[in-house]
Protein backbone atom coordinates (compact mmCIF):
# COMPACT_ATOMS: atom_id res chain seq x y z
CA UNK A 1 0.00 0.00 0.00
CA UNK A 2 2.71 2.66 0.94
CA UNK A 3 4.35 1.91 -2.90
CA UNK A 4 1.16 2.64 -4.40
CA UNK A 5 1.03 5.47 -2.77
CA UNK A 6 4.03 6.80 -3.47
CA UNK A 7 3.20 5.53 -7.15
CA UNK A 8 0.16 7.76 -7.11
CA UNK A 9 2.06 11.18 -6.13
CA UNK A 10 4.81 10.55 -8.15
CA UNK A 11 2.15 10.62 -10.43
CA UNK A 12 -0.68 12.89 -9.53
CA UNK A 13 2.08 16.17 -8.65
CA UNK A 14 1.29 17.75 -5.03
CA UNK A 15 -0.99 15.15 -4.08
CA UNK A 16 0.90 14.84 -0.66
CA UNK A 17 0.58 18.41 -0.32
CA UNK A 18 -3.25 18.34 -1.26
CA UNK A 19 -3.81 15.95 1.03
CA UNK A 20 -2.24 17.78 4.25
CA UNK A 21 -4.09 20.68 3.30
CA UNK A 22 -7.43 18.99 2.80
CA UNK A 23 -7.09 17.50 6.14
CA UNK A 24 -4.94 19.30 8.28
CA UNK A 25 -5.64 23.18 6.94
CA UNK A 26 -9.11 22.59 6.21
CA UNK A 27 -11.23 19.81 8.15
CA UNK A 28 -9.46 19.95 11.45
CA UNK A 29 -9.41 23.64 12.12
CA UNK A 30 -13.25 23.73 11.11
CA UNK A 31 -13.57 20.81 13.75
CA UNK A 32 -11.74 22.60 16.64
CA UNK A 33 -13.85 25.97 15.50
CA UNK A 34 -17.20 23.45 15.60
CA UNK A 35 -16.26 22.36 19.04
CA UNK A 36 -15.55 25.94 20.17
CA UNK A 37 -11.99 25.45 21.40
CA UNK A 38 -10.50 28.30 19.76
CA UNK A 39 -8.00 28.89 22.21
CA UNK A 40 -6.00 25.08 21.37
CA UNK A 41 -6.83 26.39 17.80
CA UNK A 42 -4.58 29.66 18.42
CA UNK A 43 -2.29 27.93 21.08
CA UNK A 44 -1.22 24.75 19.93
CA UNK A 45 -2.32 23.62 16.77
CA UNK A 46 -1.46 26.43 14.47
CA UNK A 47 1.92 26.79 15.51
CA UNK A 48 2.12 23.08 15.81
CA UNK A 49 0.73 22.61 12.11
CA UNK A 50 4.48 24.08 10.79
CA UNK A 51 6.40 21.56 12.96
CA UNK A 52 3.57 18.84 11.56
CA UNK A 53 4.60 19.96 7.67
CA UNK A 54 8.37 20.04 8.16
CA UNK A 55 8.19 16.43 9.61
CA UNK A 56 6.58 15.20 7.24
CA UNK A 57 8.46 17.00 4.56
CA UNK A 58 11.43 15.57 6.25
CA UNK A 59 10.39 12.16 6.74
CA UNK A 60 8.72 11.75 3.10
CA UNK A 61 12.03 12.73 1.40
CA UNK A 62 12.36 12.80 -1.57
CA UNK A 63 9.08 12.23 -3.19
CA UNK A 64 6.54 12.61 -0.64
CA UNK A 65 5.44 16.02 0.72
CA UNK A 66 8.67 17.64 -1.28
CA UNK A 67 6.79 20.70 -1.88
CA UNK A 68 5.08 21.04 1.82
CA UNK A 69 7.26 22.70 3.91
CA UNK A 70 11.28 22.11 2.57
CA UNK A 71 13.72 24.26 4.12
CA UNK A 72 14.91 25.51 1.06
CA UNK A 73 11.86 26.30 -1.28
CA UNK A 74 12.91 25.75 -5.20
CA UNK A 75 9.61 26.38 -6.73
CA UNK A 76 6.51 28.15 -6.91
CA UNK A 77 4.00 25.74 -4.99
CA UNK A 78 7.01 25.13 -2.48
CA UNK A 79 7.05 29.03 -1.88
CA UNK A 80 3.67 29.54 -1.65
CA UNK A 81 2.88 26.73 0.50
CA UNK A 82 6.01 27.14 3.41
CA UNK A 83 4.93 30.82 3.40
CA UNK A 84 1.17 30.31 4.00
CA UNK A 85 1.81 27.90 6.77
CA UNK A 86 4.11 30.12 8.24
CA UNK A 87 0.93 32.64 7.91
CA UNK A 88 -1.03 30.61 9.52
CA UNK A 89 1.48 29.58 12.71
CA UNK A 90 1.89 33.75 12.73
CA UNK A 91 -1.61 34.59 13.04
CA UNK A 92 -2.31 31.63 15.67
CA UNK A 93 0.92 33.32 17.77
CA UNK A 94 -0.32 36.96 17.41
CA UNK A 95 -3.94 35.98 18.24
CA UNK A 96 -2.82 33.66 21.27
CA UNK A 97 -0.39 36.57 22.43
CA UNK A 98 -3.00 39.67 22.78
CA UNK A 99 -5.35 36.96 24.18
CA UNK A 100 -3.17 35.85 27.28
CA UNK A 101 -1.97 39.93 27.33
CA UNK A 102 -5.73 41.03 27.52
CA UNK A 103 -6.84 37.93 29.59
CA UNK A 104 -3.94 38.90 32.38
CA UNK A 105 -3.77 42.70 31.75
CA UNK A 106 -0.06 42.33 31.51
CA UNK A 107 1.68 43.11 28.39
CA UNK A 108 5.16 41.60 29.35
CA UNK A 109 3.24 38.31 29.80
CA UNK A 110 1.13 38.77 26.15
CA UNK A 111 4.96 39.44 24.93
CA UNK A 112 6.64 36.74 26.78
CA UNK A 113 3.62 33.95 25.16
CA UNK A 114 4.50 35.79 21.70
CA UNK A 115 8.36 35.25 21.76
CA UNK A 116 8.34 31.64 23.07
CA UNK A 117 5.37 31.12 19.95
CA UNK A 118 8.02 32.49 17.17
CA UNK A 119 11.05 30.59 19.59
CA UNK A 120 9.46 27.69 19.22
CA UNK A 121 7.39 27.54 15.99
CA UNK A 122 10.15 28.79 13.48
CA UNK A 123 13.86 27.29 14.47
CA UNK A 124 12.45 24.25 15.33
CA UNK A 125 10.01 23.55 13.09
CA UNK A 126 13.00 24.76 10.04
CA UNK A 127 15.64 23.79 11.45
CA UNK A 128 15.86 21.13 14.67
CA UNK A 129 13.42 18.82 14.06
CA UNK A 130 14.56 18.13 9.91
CA UNK A 131 18.11 18.11 11.60
CA UNK A 132 17.67 15.12 14.69
CA UNK A 133 14.87 13.58 12.32
CA UNK A 134 18.14 13.13 10.02
CA UNK A 135 20.84 12.05 12.73
CA UNK A 136 18.51 9.57 13.77
CA UNK A 137 17.87 7.66 10.48
CA UNK A 138 21.15 7.67 9.65
CA UNK A 139 22.01 6.31 13.50
CA UNK A 140 19.80 3.81 13.26
CA UNK A 141 20.83 2.78 9.72
CA UNK A 142 24.72 2.61 11.11
CA UNK A 143 23.85 0.58 15.05
CA UNK A 144 20.81 -1.58 13.88
CA UNK A 145 19.84 -4.50 10.58
CA UNK A 146 16.38 -3.92 11.28
CA UNK A 147 14.65 -1.79 9.00
CA UNK A 148 11.60 -0.23 9.37
CA UNK A 149 9.07 -0.11 6.45
CA UNK A 150 8.84 3.02 4.68
CA UNK A 151 10.14 5.67 7.01
CA UNK A 152 8.05 5.17 10.16
CA UNK A 153 10.73 5.73 12.57
CA UNK A 154 11.72 9.09 10.63
CA UNK A 155 7.36 10.54 11.15
CA UNK A 156 7.86 8.51 15.17
CA UNK A 157 11.08 11.01 15.99
CA UNK A 158 9.22 13.76 14.33
CA UNK A 159 6.14 13.42 16.52
CA UNK A 160 7.98 13.09 19.64
CA UNK A 161 10.14 16.31 19.02
CA UNK A 162 7.04 18.24 18.25
CA UNK A 163 4.86 16.82 21.53
CA UNK A 164 8.21 17.84 23.41
CA UNK A 165 8.90 21.25 21.83
CA UNK A 166 5.11 22.08 22.73
CA UNK A 167 5.05 20.20 25.92
CA UNK A 168 8.14 22.78 26.85
CA UNK A 169 6.40 26.18 25.52
CA UNK A 170 2.90 25.33 27.28
CA UNK A 171 5.34 24.17 30.81
CA UNK A 172 7.29 27.92 30.22
CA UNK A 173 3.87 29.67 29.57
CA UNK A 174 1.96 28.28 32.69
CA UNK A 175 5.13 29.15 35.14
CA UNK A 176 4.90 32.50 33.28
CA UNK A 177 1.22 33.29 34.40
CA UNK A 178 1.21 31.71 37.57
CA UNK A 179 4.41 34.02 38.67
CA UNK A 180 2.72 36.50 37.16
CA UNK A 181 -0.74 36.11 39.13
CA UNK A 182 1.39 35.41 42.16
CA UNK A 183 3.04 39.06 41.91
CA UNK A 184 -0.72 40.40 41.14
CA UNK A 185 -1.67 38.67 44.30
CA UNK A 186 0.92 40.18 46.44
CA UNK A 187 0.52 43.57 45.25
CA UNK A 188 -3.19 43.46 45.83
CA UNK A 189 -2.46 42.72 49.19
CA UNK A 190 0.17 45.09 49.87
CA UNK A 191 -2.66 47.64 48.59
CA UNK A 192 -5.09 46.08 50.90
CA UNK A 193 -2.81 46.30 53.52
CA UNK A 194 -1.96 49.73 53.38
CA UNK A 195 -5.24 50.90 52.56
CA UNK A 196 -6.37 49.24 56.13
CA UNK A 197 -3.81 50.70 57.66
CA UNK A 198 -4.62 54.09 56.62
CA UNK A 199 -8.24 53.83 58.06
Amino acid sequence: MSNGFIQMCLQVPNLGTLLFYIIAVLLVPSAIVASGNNKFLAEIYLPALVMLAATLTTSGEPELFANLYPEEPDNTSALLSKNFLNLLAIVGILVNTLVVGISTNNLVVGLITGLMGFIITFPIAGSVIPFFIRRTDIALKERTTFRFPGNWHKYFVGLVFIVTFLSIQLLVLRITKNMDLSSAISNNVAVNVGASMLV
